[in-house]
């Protein structure tokens, strides 16, 4: 499916504005439970089901997120293709298997709802991987990776598939340098200033990783397609990505072998025969119903379900608790709503009526919230609640987002002084972490900074060194600390608590050992010298957006959907954000560009799969 509905930046934009949330869309009414593979239990699964309200197989809100499997009779199909391999859904993990699949000697159809290729864009501008030539010709590698499955095992709290995990390490290195090879050798996507890598201040080689940060691993391996620097903001952007363009290579390139796509198409339903085998995909087109006869493999990557707030709101368990606890109600919610992406949980819904289940909780987004904002992103910076008081080892980015939410509603801030720019060259590369990768980044933050001070309450914008979109931030800064959090909206009544906690940070740094939270020494620097300077956000104890959902459906190792009691649901397959395994308690990665790296790298080894596959 098309991943694009509003650009990012255009998003972001958007979201900064409005304080939106991010997920929108419409689905279908209905109250069928899906239908089951196999042999069916006699037996309804308790608190589930027709009589809960909740599809079968969850426990919810009572509201029937699936409803009814579509019902389209012989009558209404158009035309028919037929395929060994139909892929629903042309983004990065689609892309893998597209590839891989044909290259493999498979007539491959994909099916995308994007109006054509010029007017599909794919989401974002990193890959992440390990040991790839292209890493290894930067200098990065060879790393350990069973060490990098551990660590991801770890962050997802082992409620993962570790052998999707083990998949994703080992062969994310063949998977980006399989996208590269298409890029004509002459091509500036190659050049040396767009196509980067992440890395963190003072390690600019693999020698220098993995990188111990607030508890966990991180690796330079984020490889980031990024376009020419732009002094000042686009809309913006300061660096456009060229991911696009580079699979758009891809696609002509199988294109020529044979494989199809079919735009302006969207994949509807599963078909199966009697034994509950899929057979094939009914979409539809700007003609009418097309029937696409599938004769190895349904592979069902059409993204999340950001874009559909019903199902947000009965599936990430943490979405309405958070919310109603804070007055913000289901129909609210829904309301307000906006969307990044047009992925509406279509693969989700034809996997669940083909008999199969999403995972369970908890259920993963990449919910980058958290901390005391500023354009530093993820640096071990003093962070502050909204009564003043430190609650968090700040060196350890996986904890920004789920300790923020879960502290006093109000004001939340980094605080720092004369000496920020020390705390930023101490950052990991966690996926949100600044990005040494351009130098000139530093320089940008070094000369906003310079206004910060001079403009009194009123702030100024710093522009942000984490990703290629430089949204600016508002930093506040003054000779005081007092003055500085004032500016920066702290009540009267925290101010010395705040203090006081700045007070305590410091006695800490000084004696060279955080005893309240274990904070990594290095990062440990004195908040003493002034200019002191604080960039806040809110906490408003709500999930306000969902950028992406990062959780799928149940499958076994070889990302073949599984049914009641495994079961597996002949001949259907997902990747990407319809596949589920991956990220457990939330997104949290050794490495920037993990999810698109970890979408196209399961597509690849898919695709070699069913290439193979008699």
């Amino acid at each position: 499916m098309s991943e694009m509905s509003v650009d990012r930046r255009g998003f972001l934009k958007g979201a900064l504005a409005a304080g939106a949330l991010a997920a929108g869309g419409a689905m279908a009414a209905g109250c069928a439970a899906p239908a089951a593979s196999g042999d069916a239990r006699d037996d309804d699964l308790s608190g589930t089901g027709p009589s809960s309200g909740n599809p079968e197989g969850y426990v919810g809100d009572g509201f029937d997120w699936l409803g009814a499997k579509p019902e389209i009779v012989d009558d209404e199909i158009v035309s028919t293709i037929d395929a060994d391999v139909v892929i629903c859904g042309s983004g990065h993990a689609g892309m893998g298997c597209a590839v891989m699949a044909t290259e493999g000697g498979k007539k491959v159809v994909v099916i995308d709802k994007a109006p054509s290729m010029e007017n599909h864009h794919f989401v974002g501008g990193e890959f992440g991987n390990f040991n790839s030539e292209f890493l290894k010709s930067r200098g990065f590698g060879d790393y350990d990776l069973g060490e990098i499955v551990s660590e991801l095992c770890i962050r997802g709290g082992n409620r993962v598939n570790a052998n999707l995990i083990r998949a994703y390490v080992e062969n994310s290195g063949p998977a980006l340098d399989k996208i590269l090879e298409k890029i004509p050798a002459d091509d500036e996507i190659l050049s040396e200033e767009q196509l980067t890598v992440h890395v963190a201040y003072g390690h600019p080689t693999g020698a220098d990783y993995p990188i111990v940060s607030g508890g966990y691993k991180t690796w330079a391996g984020d490889t980031q397609f990024w376009g020419p620097y732009n002094d000042q903001p686009v809309d913006g952007v300061a660096s456009f990505s060229t991911i696009t363009k580079a699979w758009n290579y891809s696609i002509q390139a199988m294109e020529e072998l044979g494989a199809q796509w079919f735009w302006n198409h969207e994949a509807l339903v599963c078909e199966q025969d009697e034994s509950g085998k899929v057979t094939g995909v009914i979409a539809k087109g700007p003609d009418g119903y097309v029937r696409f006869n599938a004769a190895d493999a349904v592979v069902l990557a059409t993204g999340g379900f950001e874009a559909n707030p019903e199902m947000c709101w009965s599936l990430i368990t943490e979405i309405p608790e958070w919310n109603e606890r804070n007055g913000v109600t289901r129909d609210a919610f829904i309301e307000n709503a906006m969307s990044m992406t047009t992925n509406d949980g279509a693969g989700h819904k034809m996997g669940c009526w083909a008999g199969g289940f999403i995972e369970e909780h908890p259920r993963s987004t990449m919910d980058m919230g958290g901390g005391g904002g500023g354009p530093w992103g993820h640096s071990p910076f003093l962070v502050l609640n909204a009564e003043g008081n430190r609650f968090m080892n700040e060196a350890s980015a996986v904890a920004y987002s789920p300790l923020s939410r879960r502290q006093p509603i109000g004001v939340m801030a980094c605080v720092t002084d004369s000496k920020w720019l020390q705390t930023v060259q101490h950052a990991s590369v966690d996926h949100g972490c600044p990005n040494y990768t351009r130098p000139q980044y530093y320089d940008d933050l070094v000369t906003d900074m310079e206004a910060v001070v001079p403009a009194g309450a009123e702030g100024a914008g710093v522009r942000s060194a984490c990703i290629t979109e430089r949204n600016l931030s508002t930093v506040y800064g003054a000779e005081t600390l007092e003055d500085a959090l004032r500016y920066a909206g702290y009540a009267e009544e925290a101010i010395p608590q705040c203090v006081e906690s700045v007070k305590r940070y410091n006695e800490l740094c000084y004696a060279g050992r955080d005893a309240d939270f274990g904070k990594d020494a290095d990062c440990m620097i004195p908040v003493d010298e002034p200019p002191y300077y604080v960039a806040p956000s809110r906490n408003d104890g709500t999930q306000t957006m969902v950028m992406v959902t990062l959780c799928g459906l149940t499958t076994d190792d070889n990302m073949n959907v599984i049914g009641k009691n495994y079961e597996r649901i002949e001949n259907l397959y997902a990747i990407g954000n319809c596949l589920g395994g991956r990220w457990g308690n939330n997104y949290s990665t050794p490495t920037g560009g993990a999810s698109i790296g970890m979408a196209g790298t399961h597509g690849y080894v898919l695709g070699k799969y069913l290439a193979e596959k008699e």
